[in-house]
């Protein structure tokens, strides 16, 4: 058996539920209610996770996806994770190396960015929706702006 599906094994174990690890090396959980995705990089010998943050029917608001930027700078606010889209989706993503990564550990992680999902999901809704946030026109440009010349 190989480290990853020994490593899905333990976690199933662990968290009482069968997990399905698919031959792609994914795998498909519900954390706190979110689903969260877990795929092995077998080049890389990490894995990522990832969930989904907003999706909306049609494109994100310009706003949102400003905001989004906004919390995704530096990795402050996002504790260390990555704010992206996929399709329409706003995920937040987060790998972690194979190596010395136990159950546990690998739990506690998926359990860390479900409930930052959450959070971030309401900032989102919220900044987005308050009057502080600039209509998207009004959104200022690095170049229109005189940022930076050359």
């Amino acid at each position: 058996m190989e480290k990853d599906e020994l490593l899905v094994r333990e976690l199933s174990e662990l968290i009482g539920v069968e997990l399905s690890y698919s031959d792609d090396r994914t795998c498909d959980l519900a954390v706190d209610g979110r689903i969260v995705v877990l795929r092995y990089r077998p080049d890389d010998e990490d894995w990522l996770y990832f969930g989904v943050v907003s999706e909306p029917e049609d494109d994100q608001p310009r706003e949102t996806l400003a905001k989004a930027l906004e919390l995704n700078l530096f990795g402050s606010e996002t504790l260390g994770m990555h704010l992206g889209l996929f399709g329409n989706a706003l995920v937040l993503s987060g790998s972690v190396p194979m190596e010395g990564l136990t159950a546990e550990n690998f739990a506690e992680r998926l359990l860390m960015l479900s409930r930052h999902i959450g959070k971030l999901a309401e900032k989102l809704e919220v900044e987005s929706d308050s009057v502080g946030m600039r209509p998207s026109e009004d959104i200022l440009s690095p170049w229109n702006a005189g940022f930076m010349q050359v």
